[in-house]
């Protein structure tokens, strides 16, 4: 089984690299992260905060959009083109197709946020003139990196039933929702309305909680996430995307291509 999940993540990965409007994105990235040099000297400020801020900022939004772009089309490009067929006469599983393309999409999201955030730490590095790195730039991406991953499996679930324009909108809407479950929080104890309340802690618990993910303010005043935080982001991420894949090879299993 493990064997084939990797050949269709493989397969995967080799399909979205080739990809040129993912090369037309990342094209954009850099230039907007290169820009964080000149923008940093038009502030007023702390110029190295600046520009992890807004770099930080820049590959958070273009690695979303990645995200998104490639997750809603994993399964109808595949539908489109009628390769499905032939995947799935041969002997593969419906949940390892599922699992094999998630996994293939997550490699690539991996170099692309890799190299994103190696051209921010390079520029970071030059502005300060050889002074002392921010790996906290890494650290970030990493927790934009797993936000990307979820954001993939949520994508990858939308598309199993959905087209890809409403999967797109569908994954869309989580993600700002997603940064907003603190305050559905907030409002769910500050509430004496029970509807309100026990509508709230629903939502809380329910919507992806994305801000778990997020340590940019942190390190842009040069603050590290500790083991503890970035232990519970892991777990949350594994245990989150266990549960919409799970639900994605359901829906996928009862799907008729006929």
């Amino acid at each position: 089984m493990t064997g084939r999940i990797f050949s269709i993540a493989s397969n995967t990965f080799r399909e979205t690299i080739r990809n040129k409007i993912l090369y037309a994105i990342i094209a954009f990235a850099f230039f907007v992260i290169g820009m964080t040099f000149f923008l940093a000297d038009l502030s007023v400020g702390d110029f190295a905060r600046i520009i992890a801020d807004i770099g930080l900022a820049s590959i958070h939004v273009f690695g979303v959009i990645m995200a998104i772009f490639l997750g809603i089309t994993l399964i109808s490009n595949e539908v489109d083109r009628k390769t499905i067929y032939i995947i799935l006469s041969k002997p593969v599983r419906r949940h390892e197709f599922i699992f094999g393309k998630a996994f293939g999409l997550s490699i690539t999201l991996a170099l692309t946020t890799l190299a994103m955030a190696t051209v921010l730490f390079a520029i970071h590095m030059v502005y300060k003139l050889g002074g002392r790195p921010e790996p906290g730039i890494f650290v970030a991406s990493i927790g934009i990196y797993m936000e990307l991953i979820l954001l993939t499996c949520l994508a990858t679930f939308f598309s199993t039933f959905t087209t890809p324009v409403l999967s797109g909108i569908f994954t869309i809407s989580l993600f700002v929702l997603g940064h907003l479950t603190g305050y559905f929080h907030s409002i769910a104890g500050q509430s004496k309305v029970a509807a309100v309340k026990w509508g709230g802690r629903a939502l809380f618990y329910l919507l992806p909680n994305l801000e778990v993910f997020n340590w940019k303010n942190d390190v842009a005043y040069e603050q590290l996430p500790s083991a503890s935080i970035f232990g519970l982001a892991v777990g949350y991420l594994f245990c989150y995307a266990a549960c919409i894949l799970a639900f994605s090879c359901f829906l996928f299993a009862r799907k008729d291509f006929k």
